[in-house]
């Protein structure tokens, strides 16, 4: 890490019912750095919309609701819809059914669409902006769950700090990225909403990936199985991240191989 001072200009989006932070870091921050924020914001904010609109199992004439009445459109006629559809079959393969897009026997993929909306956006709005050699990394945080990027000839580096689920104010660990995305599942802000295999006592679960899709669903899955068969599952898959069980220290991991370090530098 160099000694430069940056600065992190970022606007706040709520759609979903989830705040998004769009955040850019910066040497510069001038006017144009400035207004290339706004605008990507007020793209990636359209964008969420469309895609709650589209996604929504609450909504009649949303995409998933015409799917889950029987309606050929949805698969036909929608990019969108492919993908996520796709990724979820293939999520629910990965996971020996841990994570599933069905919910009361039809077909609901909210567990993915988060990420995945992230993911798109990201990639639609936010990276052309390291084209500007004013702007050295950016990221978009979308409940806790983060994508990031930094210029390719850049040093910097992002901070994300790993909340202690029983002391929001305690950071337990620590990771310094370049690119990847990172995803955290648990119940400290939430309260219970995940559906658990047994009564495990898994707190939190954190894991770092090159996809957030991906992050997000193994963070979830983590909670739900349980620490001895996601202890499989972390050295199956090479996984890296944290886990946090009520009965033992935390649990680090990376690339599959479990550890204890409260600091990495992925």
């Amino acid at each position: 890490m160099n000694n430069e001072k940056y600065y992190f200009p970022n606007h706040v989006i709520n759609q979903m019912n989830i705040p998004f932070t769009v955040k850019l870091a910066t040497r510069f921050p001038d006017d144009i750095v400035m207004e290339q924020l706004k605008v990507a914001t007020e793209n990636i904010d359209e964008a969420l919309h469309q895609i709650d609109l589209d996604f929504s199992p609450f909504r009649y004439d949303s995409l998933v609701s015409k799917y889950q009445r029987g309606e050929e459109g949805p698969m036909m006629d929608s990019e969108n819809f492919q993908s996520v559809y796709a990724q979820s079959i293939l999520a629910e393969q990965m996971t020996d059914s841990i994570f599933t897009p069905y919910f009361a026997g039809r077909y609901d993929p909210t567990g993915l669409v988060k990420g995945w909306a992230i993911e798109k956006t990201f990639d639609e709005f936010l990276k052309p902006l390291l084209k500007d050699t004013k702007i050295e990394g950016i990221s978009l945080n979308g409940g806790g769950d983060i994508k990031l990027a930094t210029r390719q000839d850049s040093d910097f580096r992002w901070g994300i700090g790993i909340e202690n689920p029983d002391d929001l104010q305690e950071i337990i660990a620590t990771y310094y990225l370049k690119n990847g995305a990172v995803a955290t599942s648990g119940n400290s802000k939430r309260g219970e909403h995940i559906i658990r295999m047994n009564q495990n006592q898994v707190e939190q679960v954190t894991v770092v990936s090159n996809s957030l899709v991906d992050a997000d669903i193994w963070a979830t899955v983590g909670i739900s199985a349980g620490i001895n068969k996601f202890s499989q599952m972390i050295n199956e898959n090479y996984l890296s991240g944290i886990l946090i069980d009520k009965n033992h220290e935390p649990l680090n991991f990376s690339e599959g191989l479990i550890a204890n370090a409260q600091e990495t530098s992925l």
